[in-house]
């Protein structure tokens, strides 16, 4: 799988390019979850930090695989409604699809996904149910799903080839765990829902004490800003993923660094303000799961900016928290492309222990 390391928040799940990756979101294995790696099925539950913003809804066939694809653009640089502190739980299974479609993939599935929480003023989250999709296994991964169906996309991303100057340097590979990414709303509906997080198996046996040090990748969500009323997608350009969890005091600190906060403009890269060069996670540990802050921020870690929502959260996975994974939402204001804008910005990372 090769990813770049600026994802337009634009991004259409339903058609982003096959890329390694969908299980259900982050947290406990259901039970009958235990599969050998790399095989069907997959059962996992999860978290997400969610929210509901205006946004053009559309549905349609894809004339690739014939299958029902949705589309939602976010309209607004601005949160109507979302999840509580601490994100939404989802829960989800992958099953073999026994009648495969023409073009669904080299390992065609079932996917179904869903939350029994709402959002804060009640906004249930619809899910899908035996959607036609894709799963991929690369190198022992834990497994990552593409899927959309007429008023859902569900994407994740465990598998993440790292380049520097346009050649291959690593590739990070997650197998207990994998972020997702998610969106839905009915055509023609004025509002849709979009969420991040990560699914997978969390750890029964946190380390007690020390440091551990995650290399990692960063998966961008629904991101915009407001050019005076049109919406622009941005992301963070290039840069390191790094996160560091002390355990002695239950802190997870790191994040996103040495990057450029840019959009693509007439087929151009643009820098939106060179202050910015990425993003910092400030969180604190509660048994296998960390909740926390989420800023944009200079080379000197400062905030940049203001928001009226800095959110994240994460979890461990595997024998003694050999990988992690965040969800991070930011709502605010900067000085984005030479004016003060409003801005949404949503995403995950995905790591694993040095």
């Amino acid at each position: 799988m090769t990813r770049k390391a600026f994802i337009s928040g634009a991004i259409v799940l339903a058609i982003i390019p096959a890329v390694t990756g969908c299980s259900p979101s982050a947290g406990i294995v259901l039970p009958g979850a235990a599969v050998a790696a790399g095989s069907l099925p997959i059962k996992a539950s999860g978290k997400a930090l969610a929210f509901r913003a205006n946004s053009t809804n559309t549905s349609s066939v894809s004339s690739y695989t014939n299958l029902p694809q949705s589309r939602h653009e976010i309209t607004q640089a601005s949160i109507i409604e979302k999840s509580a502190a601490g994100g939404i739980q989802i829960d989800g299974s992958v099953d073999k699809d026994p009648n495969p479609s023409n073009n669904q993939g080299t390992n065609p599935a079932l996917v179904t996904a869903g939350s029994p929480d709402t959002l804060q003023n009640g906004t249930a989250i619809a899910g899908m149910k035996d959607a036609k999709g894709s799963v991929y296994f690369e190198n022992g991964n834990f497994g990552d799903t593409q899927v959309s169906n007429d008023t859902a996309n569900l994407s994740s991303v465990g598998v993440y080839n790292v380049y520097a100057n346009n050649t291959f340097v690593e590739q990070i590979v997650m197998k207990h765990g994998t972020t997702i990414r998610y969106q839905e709303g009915a055509d023609g509906a004025g509002t849709a829902t979009y969420a991040v997080g990560y699914i997978g198996n969390n750890t029964t046996n946190m380390p007690g004490s020390g440091q551990a040090s995650y290399k990692g990748f960063n998966e961008g969500g629904t991101t915009v800003y407001d050019d005076n009323g049109t919406m622009q997608y941005m992301g963070l350009s290039g840069g390191t993923v790094e996160l560091t969890a002390d355990f002695d005091a239950g802190t997870v600190k790191g994040g996103i660094k040495d990057a450029q906060l840019a959009t693509y403009k007439n087929q151009q890269m643009v820098v939106l303000n060179n202050t910015v060069t990425g993003l910092n996670i400030d969180a604190n540990i509660t048994g296998s799961e960390y909740t926390g802050t989420a800023q944009l921020v200079d080379a000197n870690n400062n905030a940049v900016g203001t928001t009226r929502t800095n959110e994240a959260i994460g979890a461990f996975f595997g024998n003694g928290a050999a990988e992690t994974a965040a969800a991070y939402l930011i709502e605010g204001n900067a000085m984005l492309d030479g004016q003060n804008r409003d801005y949404i910005m949503s995403g995950t990372i995905g790591a694993v222990k040095k």
